[in-house]
């Protein structure tokens, strides 16, 4: 059998189980407990290369964690703190490493794995989403906090992102930090991210993360 048909029947083979298991368990759950130990291993990495002094952190889940943003912005100290399929809640049980090193800038990009395997309930993620903020403040007060917004998704989760980012606006008009709105710029008129800049209608592509870089630009001088 050729190579390729392999990958395909066990691709398949790990969908049907993946279905099966989902009859019985709960699907948020599920991705949590498949998500824990690669989060504690990033953490662990974290903690053993502390944030350098000046930095600027780009701080969210695997939206964040796919930039190269050293090579993006090759003239600032950027350092990465994204994790894939993180929520809110890890980025609170992270958010020591990130204040204690006292960076220059932290971009924050947090929300949209909250949308499907975050706390029960929205306003939970709200409020831990305004802690993360507060905290960064109290910890960390010269740290220059831009909040950004949740990228768009499916045309089927638009009310909800566009819900969350209202929030997001919220927080940054209540807690003095700066809201960069990148939800336009990414948004196709069916409601879903444009296709030019995802291939999963989550994550970035080469041309999406450009698109961000030229958001964020401006923020940087």
């Amino acid at each position: 059998m050729k190579t390729w048909l392999i990958r395909l029947s066990v691709t398949l083979n790990v969908l049907t189980l993946a279905v099966a298991a989902g009859v019985y368990f709960n699907g948020a759950s599920l991705v949590r407990s498949f998500l824990e130990p690669m989060y504690e291993r990033k953490f662990s990495f974290f903690d053993s290369y502390p944030i350098a002094s000046g930095a600027t952190v780009f701080l969210g889940d695997s939206i964040t964690e796919g930039g190269e943003w050293q090579e993006v912005f090759p003239a600032l100290r950027a350092i990465n703190r994204g994790i894939g399929g993180d929520i809110t809640t890890g980025v609170l049980q992270r958010l020591e490493q990130v204040s204690k090193a006292a960076p220059e800038r932290v971009f924050l990009m947090i929300g949209t794995n909250d949308l499907t395997h975050g706390p029960d309930s929205r306003d939970t993620s709200y409020q831990q989403y305004r802690e993360i903020v507060q905290r960064l403040q109290q910890e960390s007060p010269r740290t220059e906090i831009f909040l950004q917004s949740v990228l768009p998704r499916a045309a089927d989760k638009q009310e909800e992102v566009e819900a969350y980012n209202a929030v997001i606006a919220e927080i940054a008009t209540a807690t003095g930090t700066t809201f960069i709105d990148l939800y336009p710029a990414f948004l196709d008129p069916d409601g879903s991210i444009k296709d030019a800049y995802s291939n999963d209608e989550l994550h970035l592509n080469g041309p999406g993360y450009q698109l961000w870089q030229a958001q964020l630009q401006d923020y940087m001088n």
